[in-house]
């Protein structure tokens, strides 16, 4: 089983193993393509399975058998899907006139309404670049496009290569052997029309030209692997008691949130750039020539001893990023015994932050941050909080925050799984028995969040309370081979 991290296991896979295609998974074309002015006929008789792999054979064909000058290869799947990750293995063929390809298409929405993603693409007379590209309109007619090339300096045709991309409501993200080049924003209508994988290799059109004397006909496109995944239910949004965790509210006015060091227009909700919906919170520096920070927080009431977990997505743009600057983004959680008390005044009990954006971060891709505290004795306020700090340097460059979620749950002593009014390793020989059960909200022992399965994020609240006995307190951690896989890397602050 081949699990890919967020995504799981597949829920479409074909290695090629055999000796023919799977007729159940994949349509064998037998068409003579009229778009592009391509010259090819696609037959079955050019698709083979053999050595671990697919083969679609592009050959010249004299004698005009179905009526073209050259057949070749093209298969579809019956099934289709409405977002995934689509990912494909691939040795593309040198010579002028082919046209390999790797591309998803709806079969019952006209184009470009529809829209295309197209994988990969290539022209044979040049193997040192693949495309990525997206095509669509809202109505029919000329297609509105965005693509980008890959170009690494190596001959695409000398091997195998990973083509892949992750199609989700917000973006489409395109990578070659798990590096990410394109990404295009909000790029499908809200309920697009589930597409189909097609692979084939073209003969000539309007992109590569003709054949000539210098193409090594027969060749072939070889498919090592084809795998697709969708998101398991589990990834679903989490619920949250604050309010406006995706900055949508009154066209950008925050006025679900208290923003800080905004003088200069630096915290503001921005159209264009979601990890969902339309709008993100953007951060960014004020430009004071001195150390600043600024950000946004919203506070939810609490007592001690409640589980408050927090998170959010967090994303640089590459033509602003905050990657190689001083700059730095955090997200907290402030635990207060005053409701609305100022930060650092005597009332902050203590913080949990953890860097969502610094000097190395990724470029134009959203990263998941989460955190889980447990409210210490006298705690009344739990406050999440985006903060943006900015050295003197007046450093470039902005973060992005979207889907910010802030959940309370009331536990009188979290983690203690035997019920002995103290949370130690006998409580950890419980969840670990129990590890995995789904037989019932709070039905296994292990279950602290009452989500009806006993997994990691049990784990999580036993990691963070071990030690504590009640009435409940917040300990402080227990060893680091224990906290070894909990959810977040922390920094934790205490009065």
């Amino acid at each position: 089983m081949v699990i890919q991290p967020g995504w799981g296991a597949p829920v479409f896979r074909d290695e090629f193993d055999g000796n023919q295609v799977n007729q159940g998974a994949w349509q064998v074309s037998n068409f003579s393509n009229q778009n592009n002015n391509e010259l090819q006929h696609y037959h079955p008789d050019q698709v083979l399975v053999y050595d671990g792999a697919l083969h679609l054979w592009a050959e010249r064909d004299d004698n005009w058998t179905y009526g073209r000058n050259y057949n070749s290869g093209h298969v579809r799947t019956w099934q289709e899907w409405r977002y995934g990750r689509f990912e494909v293995r691939a040795k593309i063929p040198w010579g002028q006139g082919l046209w390999p390809a790797i591309w998803l298409l709806p079969r019952h929405s006209a184009w470009p309404v529809g829209g295309e993603i197209d994988i990969m693409e290539n022209v044979g007379s040049n193997t040192y670049f693949v495309k990525g590209s997206y095509h669509y309109n809202w109505a029919p007619g000329s297609p509105i496009t965005s693509n980008a090339d890959y170009i690494t300096g190596e001959d695409f045709a000398a091997g195998y290569h990973d083509y892949a991309v992750e199609w989700e409501q917000d973006q489409l993200r395109f990578y070659v052997d798990g590096n990410l080049y394109h990404t295009v924003y909000n790029p499908i209508q809200p309920d697009p029309a589930p597409m189909s994988l097609i692979l084939n290799l073209a003969v000539g059109g309007d992109w590569p030209g003709p054949p000539n004397g210098s193409t090594p006909l027969p060749t072939p496109f070889d498919i090592d692997y084809v795998r697709v995944w969708q998101r398991p239910d589990w990834v679903a949004p989490p619920t949250s008691d604050i309010a406006d965790g995706g900055f949508e509210n009154d066209e950008g006015a925050l006025s679900a949130w208290t923003t800080f060091g905004s003088d200069n227009d630096n915290v503001l909700s921005e159209w264009g750039t979601p990890q969902d919906g339309a709008r993100s919170l953007k951060l960014f520096g004020q430009f004071t020539d001195q150390a600043n920070t600024s950000g946004v927080s919203q506070s939810v009431a609490i007592t001690p001893g409640d589980r408050v977990t927090v998170s959010a997505q967090a994303l640089t743009r590459s033509e602003d990023a905050i990657t190689g600057t001083g700059n730095e983004a955090f997200m907290k959680i402030e635990f207060y015994s005053q409701f609305g008390a100022a930060y650092d005044s005597e009332f902050l009990l203590e913080e949990l932050e953890t860097v969502i954006g610094d000097a190395f971060m990724a470029q134009d891709q959203w990263l998941y941050h989460r955190i889980v505290g447990v409210a210490p004795v006298g705690a009344v306020e739990a406050r999440l909080a985006g903060v943006f700090n900015q050295p003197g340097s007046n450093d470039n460059g902005s973060i992005f925050i979207d889907s910010a979620t802030m959940a309370v749950l009331a536990l009188s002593l979290p983690g203690d799984a035997n019920d002995d009014g103290l949370i130690d390793l006998l409580d950890f020989d419980v969840l670990a028995s129990n590890f995995g059960s789904t037989t019932g909200a709070g039905a296994a022992a292990g279950d602290f969040n009452n989500d009806g399965v006993v997994n990691l994020l049990d784990f999580d609240i036993l990691a963070g309370a071990f030690g504590a006995s009640a009435p409940a307190v917040v300990p402080e951690p227990a060893s680091a081979a224990l906290l070894g896989i909990t959810a977040a890397a922390l920094r934790r602050r205490r009065r």
